[in-house]
């Protein structure tokens, strides 16, 4: 299995475990969208939410860590990424009454990024990477500040 299945896998195991709690979260009904490459895992009246699980990052004493997985070094970072179709997917419904969250999963609890197109929580960068195709190839992907994400409540986690 490839590393791009793996990280598939983990991530549409935890859509299903998290479901709930991103209900309890945002306060409303998310149906969880069937399509494999959907640009938004959950949406609800007015609202779309993406999932992004990140089992090689950390949070710890109010900062975020990866770690690399080969080597284990371990190295504090301050911004948290998505990938940049979800950010035009978003931009192109700017002037509609809907929001866009982007939610990632780290250490056991969630933390959220309402999209926006002011540029001041984050930028874009091109990288070089597998995005399901079998091959590495160019994508844009949105670098969020870890300033400017929110941490969410907590809730008991589904698959406590």
């Amino acid at each position: 299995m490839t590393k791009f299945d793996q990280d598939y896998e983990i991530g549409k195991n935890s859509e299903i475990e998290s479901h709930s709690d991103l209900e309890n979260i945002f306060k409303c009904k998310l149906v969880h969208d069937p399509e494999t490459f959907a640009h938004f895992d959950f949406q609800g009246q007015d609202i779309y939410v993406e999932l992004k699980t990140r089992p090689c990052l950390s949070y710890e004493n109010n900062k975020f860590y990866y770690t690399n997985e080969k080597t284990e070094d371990k190295r504090e970072i301050d911004s948290l990424y998505f990938d940049s179709p979800k950010k035009w997917f978003a931009y192109k419904r700017r002037n509609t009454n809907i929001k866009f969250y982007i939610v990632w999963k780290i250490s056991d609890k969630y933390f959220y990024w309402k999209i926006n197109h002011d540029k001041k929580d984050y930028y874009i960068e091109p990288q070089f990477r597998d995005c399901g195709h079998g091959y590495k190839q160019p994508r844009e992907v949105v670098n969020v500040f870890t300033s400017a994400v929110t941490i969410a409540p907590y809730y008991k986690l589904s698959f406590e």
